[in-house]
């Protein structure tokens, strides 16, 4: 983090985004947070600068591919699981013992039983998007292979994003992208009834390759196929 001087008050930035953005978060006393406040939404006018809530941190984060511990993330899934192996893969091979390493060098050893999938649900261009609320059902060839934890409306792809974990199916000894990609295979979504068409992404849906985070905005090709 650095140390600036805002609006006549000291305060520490750290480099950070919840939304795939070139991002920061700034630290201040709380008496003087709404000086500071002013001070940035009057610099960023003339740029169009905006206030925004947790429903735009929702959609932007979906879009990214990011987690949410209150609803992607538990205590009963593994890193590996969630797709963030790397934040604890570079231990577990260098044979680092810590709390729960034991457990995760079995899962390593049978290859992932359960996985978290990024699915967008298809819809007609002009049709009104489906709204999902978790929980609704996850299909793989007409068989409920699990349920969705988290979903948002991704607006900048104009498309209903749904997370979930889903479970090995007959005849797959473990799951992997090849395997959940493969050529045939159906994904669907299902709530009360109805059943909607849905894409498997394996990359995050916007910017895949993270231009933005690192402030490259001119390529406009930030939308994955």
């Amino acid at each position: 983090g650095k140390r600036l001087v805002v609006a006549g008050h000291d305060v520490t930035v750290l480099r950070l985004t919840f939304v795939g953005e070139l991002g920061f978060e700034l630290h201040v006393p709380k008496d003087v947070a709404s000086d500071v406040y002013k001070a940035v939404m009057s610099a960023g006018e003339e740029f169009g600068a905006a206030a925004a809530g947790y429903r735009a941190i929702d959609s932007l984060s979906a879009e990214k591919n990011y987690r949410h511990y209150h609803a992607d993330l538990s205590n009963a899934d593994t890193p590996m699981e969630a797709g963030i192996g790397f934040t604890v893969l570079p231990k577990l091979k260098a044979g680092v013992e810590f709390i729960g390493s034991e457990a995760l060098n079995r899962k390593r050893e049978e290859g992932l039983q359960r996985k978290l999938v990024c699915l967008t649900v298809d819809h007609d261009e002009g049709d009104r998007p489906v709204i999902l609320n978790g929980m609704e059902t996850i299909m793989r060839n007409g068989e409920c292979l699990g349920l969705v934890r988290s979903a948002a409306y991704g607006h900048s792809i104009g498309k209903t994003i749904a997370y979930g974990y889903v479970d090995a199916w007959a005849g797959a000894k473990k799951i992997t992208n090849k395997a959940l990609q493969a050529e045939g295979t159906e994904w669907t979504i299902g709530d009360r009834g109805k059943t909607w068409k849905a894409t498997l992404h394996t990359k995050s849906v916007f910017d895949p390759k993270g231009a933005r985070v690192n402030g490259q905005y001119e390529d406009k090709a930030f939308v994955a196929a």
